[in-house]
């Protein structure tokens, strides 16, 4: 048998894995409104829909706080800048060409402003992988191995830097340190030569993969996931989650969220008990019968089933925990908002900008453009059966009982109408101003790599949808930052 480690970019890392954690992922906040950001917290940096495109930060060596790239610094040549166009690039390509302004607008009224707040950070995380093959003499790929994980650096503090990638170290070398699916397929390899099978041998696969949740002053949250193949059907996933405090380097326990830790899990306990008990979470998780002997409470209150993100505390349920292989991950998030009256640690708090994943098919209620009448939201992707027997998806927006899907005449209905969606939130561009939008996901494959596009769309005062624009790159991811939008 013969090993050869290469060193990768984390983009070509476990594309099944990333397929596998998204399709069937389930993540909900409840229906209480999440916390407004404090007035003037962040700076502003003015842009207007349709002018210059950002540049985000993605990949390695990211700032995961806030600190935005600006469109030209010193020494830098006007070919090094990202323009609006790129060579090559058609209207088609350029969203924001279908994006008009309202009859009577002009580029500074407040309702398509695109002002972005950004929000520094002391925080800078460094993406690193490894990739480890495993070969048979005749030169037959057994097994990969492969671990993605990142380096922490915080401005002025050293030490707890030190101890966060010491952590994170240690749990790669135990990682590492386990065989087990190596040794399963040398012998899944013996049995395959020694009966002569007439189909070729499936190589394993073991992975482990951090992804950032939350990066800022108070907090540094990843989730772990693990995958595994080992034959079969499919492979199999569980995800973790680690939270550091970013002044100490320590990890942060759960009867650390609050001063009294008993109340604050009863009241989270309640909170996840209401979440489950809605159809949403019932079509997903297992019948009463075949969760016998198995409780709410020893899934999400398990060592490492949680973790803080910009939505709030969020709980994991591993798929077969709660529910099927097909449900996926089933997530519980409490917003900050609601943690805010169960005592939650001021130390942990959320201070910038208001984010809210939404889950799909389920009312959402929430004040989106500032009126003080809190606003329903329902997001529900439909698949039809086209004449041609070949099948669409219909995305349907729902605010306030308007559906606007149906609205192909203007720019937000085009857009809502023109792509495949995979999640909405709440997401607010200007902590300054009265709005707080609405973000949505869309992906597609380029290459080897899966490419998110974030489109934002604002509720007006008087009832319309407006499509503000976009950035590239998943903007709910806290390594994606940007200054305006494309």
């Amino acid at each position: 048998m013969k090993k050869k480690i290469k060193t990768l970019p984390l983009k070509s890392l476990c594309p099944l894995l990333l397929c596998a954690a998204l399709s069937g992922s389930l993540c909900a906040c409840g229906t209480a409104s999440a916390p407004s950001a404090p007035s003037g917290s962040g700076t502003a940096q003015n842009d207007t829909a349709g002018e210059a495109a950002p540049q985000t930060e993605q990949d390695t060596g990211t700032d995961t706080g806030g600190d935005t790239i600006s469109g030209k610094e010193d020494g830098q040549t006007a070919e090094d800048t990202i323009s609006g166009e790129k060579d090559g690039q058609t209207t088609e390509d350029n969203d924001t060409d279908a994006n008009t302004l309202p009859e009577g607008a002009s580029a500074a009224d407040p309702e398509i402003d695109t002002t972005v707040s950004t929000f520094p950070s002391p925080v800078r995380i460094e993406m690193r992988s490894e990739e480890e093959e495993l070969t048979a003499d005749d030169g037959t790929l057994l097994c990969t191995t492969s671990y993605a994980c990142p380096v922490v650096s915080i401005e002025d503090n050293a030490d707890a830097a030190e101890k966060i990638n010491a952590d994170i170290r240690s749990r790669i070398d135990s990682f590492l340190a386990d065989t087990e699916i190596e040794e399963w397929a040398m012998e899944g390899y013996e049995y395959h030569i020694s009966e002569e099978l007439d189909y070729a041998f499936l190589s394993y696969y073991d992975d482990m993969s951090f992804g950032v949740q939350r990066s800022d002053s108070n907090v540094i949250s990843f989730t772990i996931t693990y995958y595994t193949f080992s034959g079969g059907a499919h492979g199999n996933y569980s995800t973790q989650g680690v939270n550091y405090n970013t002044r100490t380097g320590e990890l942060i326990a759960f009867s650390d969220l609050s001063d009294d830790a008993d109340a604050f899990h009863a009241d989270t306990l309640a909170y996840n008990q209401d979440l489950a008990g809605t159809e949403v979470y019932q079509m997903r998780m297992f019948s009463e019968d075949l969760l016998a002997g198995v409780s709410l409470e020893s899934v999400l209150y398990a060592d490492d089933a949680w973790y803080l993100s910009a939505s709030g505390l969020t709980f994991i349920s591993d798929p077969y925990a709660l529910g099927p292989y097909v449900a996926g991950t089933i997530e519980f998030v409490i917003p900050y908002a609601d943690l805010a009256d169960m005592g939650f640690a001021a130390g942990y708090a959320y201070a910038d900008r208001t984010v809210r994943e939404l889950l799909n098919d389920a009312d959402a209620a929430f004040d989106l453009n500032g009126d003080g009448a809190e606003d329903t939201i329902l997001f529900s992707p439909e698949t039809v059966v086209n004449e041609d027997e070949s099948y669409s998806t219909i995305s349907h927006l729902i605010i306030n009982d308007v559906d606007f899907s149906d609205r192909d005449d203007d720019a937000a209905g085009q857009q809502l109408n023109g792509k495949i969606w995979s999640e909405l939130a709440l997401f607010d561009l200007n902590v300054e101003d009265d709005y707080t939008e609405l973000v949505l996901l869309s992906g597609e494959n380029i290459g080897d790599n899966y490419v998110y596009n974030s489109h934002f769309f604002r509720y007006a005062k008087d009832g319309r949808l407006l499509y503000l624009g976009k950035v590239t790159g998943n903007v709910l991811d806290p390594s994606v930052t940007f200054s305006a939008l494309e």
